[in-house]
């Protein structure tokens, strides 16, 4: 497409042209990732290869991410993203060829390589799609657009797991894997038909470590911003085992069905939805950390209640009710944080700072994933969300206590070192 039709888009039809590109891409990303699970569910019957799946789908995010954020300050954000939609499916059709020779040990190392490869891409993609926003939409918009982008998330995880339950009762997960190939044609053809702003020129050319490091400088600036970030590393990973663990916890606990499974990941994400819709269209007040410090209670009270409901038929729809308030509560803690981060920081050092800080509040999943398939498997899943309710809410003190993050929304006062 021509560099005139480009310049011709409004940045309203270039964001939009954009998002729906990537709806189609995340739902097909996301019935896949779902199939993957309900498929170890069904399969292989085991919290620690439920857990390991998920373990493995945040490792990217520590070891890759900071790296990522220098690529994206570097190359172009267009070849970026196409390559990593079509890396996405060349692995799709790789596994779609390959898991019917599988079973077992070998099954899930299998599944474990897909998941890992579809992880790397997204950590590259999603930074990318962050540092992409604020360039083209207008700074006085990003609170609503972010809203609007949780809020296509949300929508995106309410289909999803219903789609991806039916699809599994229908046909093999062959089939269900190769959407994934579609979805990347689509999303890359999207980005190609936008336009793009290239990064910054930098002036002075240097080493991978030196741009994280400068990353990690930038960041420590905003000390509100850098000391929420841990406290989200500390929620992450008391959060983040429980969730993983949903599938389990509606079969095992509740003693119910892989479409159960569907309904309450599907409720999480309409809670999801509501709480984007409401940001996308009133924003999140004058002070935004309210917002973030209602998420967080929220939150922490909706993981204390499921540790202590009885596993009857009552205790899953009341478990699969309350869904809707955690998801809503998700919002809240992520849109209103991710404009705030996009206004503060400087537009050269944006892709750094968002991969740093995807590391920052993602090193928390894997560190509680290591210990949620054990301990699930051995004191039982309902612990597991006691301890991640609990702890959640002494984030959410914590968060309250901090002047720093209280006035994360204040610019004057979070452009300091993190560690005054």
């Amino acid at each position: 497409m021509s560099d005139s039709f480009q310049q011709k888009l409004s940045w309203r039809s270039n964001f939009y042209l954009i998002f729906i590109g990537q709806f189609v891409s995340g739902l097909t990303t996301m019935i896949v990732q779902y199939a993957f699970m309900w498929y170890i569910t069904a399969v292989l019957k085991s919290a620690t290869a439920l857990s390991m799946s998920t373990l493995v789908m945040f490792l990217p995010w520590i070891f890759l991410a900071p790296f990522a954020g220098v690529v994206i300050d570097r190359w172009s954000r267009k070849v970026i993203m196409i390559s990593m939609d079509l890396m996405a499916a060349l692995v799709a059709i790789i596994i779609s060829i390959t898991i019917g020779q599988f079973a077992g040990n070998a099954l899930l190392t299998l599944l474990l390589i897909a998941i890992f490869v579809r992880a790397v891409t997204q950590v590259f993609q999603q930074p990318t799609l962050n540092t992409i926003v604020p360039a083209i939409v207008p700074t006085e918009q990003l609170t609503k657009i972010n809203g609007q982008i949780q809020t296509l998330q949300s929508l995106t995880m309410v289909i999803a797991p219903g789609i991806s339950a039916v699809l599994f009762g229908l046909m093999s997960i062959q089939w269900i894997i190769l959407l994934d190939v579609i979805g990347a044609i689509f999303g890359s053809a999207t980005i190609l038909l936008a336009r793009v702003p290239k990064p910054t020129a930098q002036e002075e050319q240097v080493s991978f470590f030196k741009n994280f490091g400068l990353g990690l400088v930038a960041l420590a600036q905003h000390r509100g911003i850098f000391q929420y970030s841990l406290l989200s590393l500390v929620a992450i990973t008391l959060i983040m085992p429980g969730a993983s663990l949903y599938p389990l916890m509606t079969t095992q606990h509740f003693n119910g069905t892989i479409g159960q499974a569907g309904i309450v990941e599907t409720v999480w994400s309409v809670g999801s939805l509501l709480g984007g819709l409401y940001i996308s269209i009133r924003g999140a007040g004058k002070n935004r950390f309210y917002a973030i410090f209602l998420g967080l209670l929220l939150l922490g009270l909706s993981f204390t209640v499921f540790a202590f409901l009885p596993g009857t038929p009552v205790g899953f729809w009341i478990f699969a009710s309350l869904n809707i308030i955690a998801g809503f509560a998700l919002a809240f803690m992520n849109s209103p944080f991710i404009a705030i981060v996009q206004e503060q920081i400087p537009a050269e050092t944006m892709g750094r700072v968002m991969s740093v800080l995807a590391a920052l509040t993602n090193i928390g999943a894997p560190v509680g994933l290591m210990f949620a398939g054990p301990l699930a498997d051995n004191f039982g899943i309902t612990r597991l969300f006691l301890l991640a309710g609990v702890g959640t809410l002494l984030v959410t003190l914590a968060a309250v206590i901090l002047p720093a993050v209280r006035k994360i929304d204040e610019k004057t006062d979070n452009k300091k070192t993190a560690l005054d």
